[in-house]
């Protein structure tokens, strides 16, 4: 096939360009486009962001690794302190200690401590044991050069309390039989027992009044004791003492015949002192209706009020070695035991 003078024939497979007023640009197929390259501002952005997360990522290892040390370094102590205490009281069971200071570490390589707890069980005090010592420190100077040289601490402010519970006071004090329960004034203690008398159990009641004894020390002085036999007579040993009959046993005695066995006017119902009782022991048959025996009677009289009381008297004292000025301050009666409020300043440990 001929083409037009003067131009060279097309190749196979080529196309001749399209001439005119209408030919446009040769299309491109899809994809061959060029894209824009990205601006050297995104590029540094997003590399910085990289590199801050990981540094943040290694942050986060790096402090929870010190943390955790930190933490072992802290159980490590409050284990050593639980022995020594231990050690130090003799005590049967091992305290507990916390210790409430972060960072530990290095608030003891700058020699001190802000916080620590401790529970001391089962205290030696004398006659009965103290149940337990809870204590609070704050400001814990340690003394000596850290690590291996360390002599001691200072504890600047100590606040605590002594607890005894009635249980272990039920168990230690006097007979087994003694009870010991919250009285109804003020910081006062019932204490209640029971001691045959002619064949029968008659209760022992008493108001214990609490104090404190020195500095380490507190005691419990039982007054107003009396003997009662439920449902029959309450007798009031010692001077100014005497026998008195429940409302049931005092209906059933005969005024007429007291009055002559007596030589008194006394009512059955009212109090009836040393006088009377005598001449009531001569004279059984008086009271025989109320169903009191005399043998009873001989009995209770007998019965020695400041060797009662005593059986149910206790003290308790701490160890005489205690360091510092730990003092024992006010006392309080609760429905468990007795409570004395322990605080302390300066208190050097361990030197």
């Amino acid at each position: 096939m001929s083409g037009r003078p003067g131009e060279e024939p097309a190749q196979d497979g080529e196309r001749p360009a399209t001439e005119g007023a209408g030919a446009g640009p040769v299309p491109q197929s899809p994809g061959t486009a060029e894209e824009p390259e990205p601006s050297s501002t995104g590029r540094t952005r997003r590399v910085r962001i990289r590199r801050a997360a990981k540094v943040a990522v290694w942050m986060v290892v790096v402090l929870a690794f010190l943390a955790l040390g930190d933490r072992w370094a802290v159980l490590y102590a409050e284990n050593m302190a639980a022995q020594k205490i231990q050690e130090t009281l003799k005590l049967t069971a091992e305290p507990e200690v916390h210790i409430e200071s972060f960072p530990f570490l290095a608030q003891v390589a700058a020699g001190h401590l802000d916080h620590v707890d401790a529970t001391v069980p089962d205290v030696p005090a004398g006659r009965v044991s103290v149940a337990q010592v809870r204590g609070s420190v704050d400001d814990i100077r340690i003394v000596g050069s850290l690590p291996s040289s360390v002599e001691g601490a200072v504890l600047s402010r100590v606040r605590g309390q002594v607890f005894l519970g009635f249980d272990d006071l039920n168990r230690e004090v006097g007979a087994s039989q003694v009870h010991l329960a919250p009285g109804t004034g003020k910081n006062t203690v019932r204490a209640d027992d029971d001691v045959p008398v002619a064949g029968r159990n008659a209760e022992v009641r008493g108001r214990a009044h609490l104090r404190r004894t020195g500095d380490h020390g507190l005691a419990m002085t039982v007054r107003d004791v009396r003997l009662v036999v439920p449902g029959l007579l309450t007798y009031v040993p010692g001077k100014g003492g005497g026998l008195q009959l429940a409302a049931p046993a005092a209906d059933k005695v005969d005024e007429r015949e007291l009055q002559q066995a007596t030589d008194q006017r006394v009512r059955p119902d009212q109090r009836m002192k040393d006088g009377v009782l005598d001449a009531l022991v001569e004279h059984p048959a008086v009271l025989k209706p109320a169903g009191v025996d005399p043998s009873l009677i001989r009995g209770l009289r007998k019965v020695q009020e400041p060797k009662v009381a005593q059986s149910m008297e206790f003290s308790a004292q701490l160890p005489d070695d205690v360091p510092g000025d730990l003092r024992l301050r006010g006392i309080s009666v609760h429905k468990d035991g007795v409570r004395a409020e322990l605080t302390g300043t300066d208190v050097p440990v361990g030197q």
